[in-house]
């Protein structure tokens, strides 16, 4: 199968790109630039460049598109500017993507990622997790930054899907963790070298996680097992108390317990990425995944213990 990968070099993009190798599928990928390590041959395109990415689709003819890229979660301060791109990444790019697919003869499936934890919850500190499980069914809350830039994105999807009959599926993921990515660099490189690591608020909010490999799993099956029109959240069995996960974390790699630092404290140091550090440490998001394991799709990490172990496993 010949499969085209927008976000080659991500966390994400690029695991789903060694397991369809695996497979022995024909992969591609596309970057912003060659001059990139990557183990496929990769097309030049800007998502928010229509004709870049025009060129790199028709070049390829692929059979499945992956949508996996977007502008990268900060680590610092930022400015709103930064956020209107992060969204525009993912709407537009998604967008221009649609407008390239519709126009082919032969349509390829289009897969393409989106998020799980923005569905409706009351803003708790207790990580209640006997709440009944969000399934695709719930509303989504439109209160917060992600949840809105989920709504948009998700609706260019379902409209291109709809009117000019393309295949689709939305993986809503859970907060996707692992060796690399933004996970490595705010918690697992410090905690591996058994360092402190700081945690945004009180840590006492439940969330719903996906190993990187799951993560990528998923996505391999639904590029290959197209399942059209349908949105599926990507999680673990387990939602999790945040402050149990990293505080195992620690435990495990022998690092010291975290510092927990107020919400409030960190506010004048974040500029606009507020918006997006605050519900993601305190909103409560416990997803069901029922709907994924009906597909008969296995999970290797069913819940964070085995997730963290494979982390400490493969650093040590």
């Amino acid at each position: 199968m010949r499969i085209l990968v927008f976000g080659v070099t991500g966390f994400i993009g690029g695991k789903v790109v060694e397991l369809l190798k695996e497979r022995g599928e024909e992969v591609f990928g596309v970057a912003r630039s060659q001059k990139l390590d990557v183990p496929v041959k990769t097309f030049v395109a800007n998502v928010l460049d229509k004709v870049s990415v025009e060129k790199a689709i028709n070049e390829c003819k692929p059979e499945a598109i992956l949508f996996a890229v977007g502008e990268r979660y900060p680590k610092g301060r930022v400015g709103e500017d930064y956020l209107a791109l992060m969204q525009s990444s993912r709407v537009e790019g998604t967008r221009n993507v649609l407008e390239c697919i519709k126009e082919m003869p032969s349509k390829p499936l289009f897969v393409c990622l989106s998020g799980a934890l923005v569905y409706k919850r009351e803003q708790v500190y207790k990580g209640e997790i006997s709440l009944p499980l969000n399934t695709e069914k719930d509303p989504i809350d439109d209160s917060t930054w992600f949840g809105q830039t989920v709504l948009k994105w998700e609706a260019v999807v379902t409209e291109y899907g709809n009117k000019f009959d393309i295949d689709y599926t939305i993986a809503r993921m859970g907060s996707v963790y692992g060796w690399g990515g933004i996970w490595k660099e705010l918690f697992f490189e410090r905690i591996a070298k058994r360092k402190r690591v700081f945690v945004p608020g009180n840590a006492r909010f439940t969330t719903s996680l996906i190993h990187i490999e799951d993560a990528a799993s998923a996505l391999v099956h639904f590029l290959t097992n197209p399942s059209t029109g349908e949105v599926y959240n990507v999680v673990d069995d387990e939602p999790v108390v945040f402050k149990k996960f990293i505080e195992h974390a620690c435990e495990l790699f022998g690092a010291p317990k975290p510092l927990y630092i107020p919400l409030l404290v960190l506010k004048p140091f974040l500029g606009a990425g507020y918006k997006l550090v605050a519900p993601a440490f305190s909103i409560s998001q416990a997803v069901s995944n029922e709907k994924l394991k009906k597909l008969g799709f296995e999970l290797k990490y069913p819940s964070y213990k085995e997730g963290l172990k494979q982390i400490f496993e493969k650093v040590s």
